[in-house]
């Protein structure tokens, strides 16, 4: 454990196998799985998996995962220990051995930044429990708001005489509309018409490219500042790392070593995220085909991407485009959207033709007034 293996049993995406140069066995990525929680772990930093719930129904939807339950489900826990596991950012520890965070021998499958940003994510936000009645056939349940109350409308099926039709309706009490089924269909309809209105004009398209390419000059001009200002920071840690030690050496009271230790574990924590940063800060070129190529996509046929998309892929779109949920009457349908930014601003709305007003005045055909030129 000291020299960096993992001597405990392998973790989700990851097998032993024994080591070439002899001694033991290392951590191996074991595919597909290792693919399905690298998928897991950076959506759920990035923000695209908003809860853990989430995290959870995207590995019962996988047939890779391994279920813990015998109904093919997850239990909770199991979805919580293993975004805590830093051994998917490739490091070891285990701290009842008085083995500390370390630099580990087998390959990560994502950043010790991204696994901080897990960490925080995991700290700032309560566990949602996971819906039993979950079910892709309603993924705008919960985004749809009832305009008289405010609160988001549920879904469910009705059973008919042949088959059953499923409706949403607003479940909150002293509400007007409480019980008020509106057909799934009219739902979808309404919100398919929205989301397939966002299609910028060639145009608009053109104009957000260079946009992006502009952005992604300034970035790179700005890399090589925040590379420089990272090395400092690194710098000042290693001196307060330096300081912390001294001074652990000095003391001879628990309590202050204890909160020196704790100190030094965070240093040495923040130390590990700014080397890798130094060495990501500037982006390589070959990303900025792919990352314009997949921004472009999802702006010019946002509707595409959440009719042919997974579940997860539509709760994304719904995060993405919309800044607000939506809010549906029953009798007059959607309310005006609240859009986000860079949609707004390249609806075909505002690709309008704009002409300068001419300069002399304009007055009706039969009019005697005699016309009246004003030069600027």
């Amino acid at each position: 454990m000291e020299k960096g293996y993992w001597v405990f049993r392998a973790p989700i995406g990851y097998r032993h196998v024994p080591c070439k140069s002899g001694g033991g066995k290392v951590l191996v990525q074991d595919e597909p799985i290792a693919g399905v929680v690298q998928e897991a772990l950076q959506g759920y930093a990035n923000g695209r998996f908003n809860s853990q719930a989430e995290v959870q129904r995207f590995f019962e939807a996988s047939p890779h995962f391994p279920k813990d339950l015998p109904d093919r489900g997850l239990r909770p826990m199991t979805v919580t220990r293993l975004l805590k596991k830093v051994v998917y950012a490739g490091y070891v520890e285990a701290p009842k051995w008085d083995v500390s965070l370390r630099k580990g021998v087998h390959d990560p499958l994502v950043s010790f930044e991204t696994h901080e940003r897990i960490l925080e994510n995991l700290e700032a936000r309560r566990r949602p429990a996971a819906r039993k009645d979950f079910s892709e056939h309603f993924p705008l349940r919960a985004f749809v708001c009832c305009k008289s109350c405010g609160n988001p409308m549920t879904a469910y099926l009705a059973k008919g005489c042949r088959k059953h039709y499923p409706y949403y309706h607003c479940v909150t009490r002293g509400c007007p509309e409480k019980s008020k089924h509106i057909p799934m269909r009219k739902i979808d309809d309404g919100f398919a018409d929205i989301l397939d209105s966002m299609r910028p004009t060639r145009n608009l398209m053109d104009v957000a490219e260079h946009m992006f390419l502009s952005a992604w000059a300034a970035r790179l001009e700005g890399a090589i500042e925040a590379k420089a200002a990272i090395k400092r920071q690194l710098q000042d840690a290693n001196k307060k790392i330096d300081g912390l030690l001294d001074r652990i050496v000095d003391t001879s009271a628990p309590s202050l070593t204890t909160a020196y230790e704790k100190r030094l574990e965070a240093l040495e924590r923040e130390k590990i995220v700014l080397s890798e940063k130094l060495d990501q800060t500037v982006p390589p070129q070959g990303r900025l085909k792919e990352c314009i190529e997949l921004s472009l996509q999802f702006l010019s046929k946002p509707w595409n991407i959440y009719e042919k998309g997974c579940f997860a892929s539509k709760q994304t779109v719904l995060r993405l485009v919309f800044l607000e949920p939506l809010t549906y009457c029953r009798n007059d349908g959607y309310l005006t959207p609240e859009i986000s930014f860079l949609l707004k601003a390249l609806s075909r709305k505002n690709d309008v033709k704009k002409v300068m007003v001419p300069g002399e005045r304009i007055e009706l055909s039969t009019s005697s007034l005699p016309m009246t030129r004003y030069y600027h």
